[in-house]
């Protein structure tokens, strides 16, 4: 075995147990590598890294360590066989998103992300759009703090914070589809592009993903 190779196994084999981690404290079964007797017939040939399984939430599972054009249309060919599928979902989760700080965030509580989350909504309203998208985004980890009481804990990139509120079934998989693309604008606004600028489309979508991860209360 190649120096790659083991590296690309070290990575997986780091991923499943912390994914196993994470699905476990939600009450999750956690299969890594499941075998075909627990692999639902309508992936075909397909083979996911993990399944993870609790009443009414079934989650199909792929590990990659990075993103790129080939490895989205060959997902896409598997997101498009998992959707319309009663209660299964569909999860890729990518690898060396999160920022090594050593700072850590409090959790709020619900009502001040409410209270921030109508201030986004009023920003929006009066045309600051960008003000709004940025506060939307914070908000969102916010609630992914809140939600697994992370307190404490390191701060997350937007990728991170989408994906594993998928994952854990605080966002629809649809939800998550249009969601993705918008972390590209995110990044271009805070990172100082004063061009960038959100289309109502993508406020829609954003205050849709945090009334998801505020349903909960």
């Amino acid at each position: 075995m190649n120096l790659n190779a083991h590296s690309a196994l070290e990575f997986e084999r780091q991923a499943l147990e912390k994914l196993k981690s994470q699905y476990e404290q939600q009450g999750f079964t956690f299969f890594a590598h499941p075998g075909p007797d627990a692999i639902p017939a309508f992936l075909g040939s397909y083979r996911p890294d993990a399944i993870a399984r609790k009443q009414g939430v079934n989650v199909i599972i792929e590990v990659r360590q990075r993103s790129s054009p080939a490895t989205e249309r060959s997902l896409n060919e598997i997101r498009r066989l998992v959707e319309g599928q009663p209660d299964w979902q569909f999860v890729i989760t990518y690898g060396g998103s999160d920022p090594q700080t050593t700072t850590v965030i409090p959790i709020a509580s619900v009502s001040a992300i409410r209270e921030r989350l109508d201030e986004a909504r009023t920003l929006n309203e009066q045309g600051h759009r960008s003000v709004a998208f940025t506060l939307g985004w914070f908000l969102l980890e916010a609630a992914l703090h809140r939600l697994q009481g992370e307190e404490g804990k390191r701060p997350r990139a937007p990728g991170t914070v989408v994906e594993t509120l998928a994952m854990l079934g605080y966002l629809t998989p649809e939800t998550e589809r249009q969601l993705r693309p918008l972390i590209g604008l995110r990044n271009r606004i805070v990172h100082g592009d004063i061009e960038a600028e959100p289309s109502d489309e993508d406020m829609t979508v954003l205050f849709k993903a945090l009334d998801e991860a505020l349903s909960e209360d």
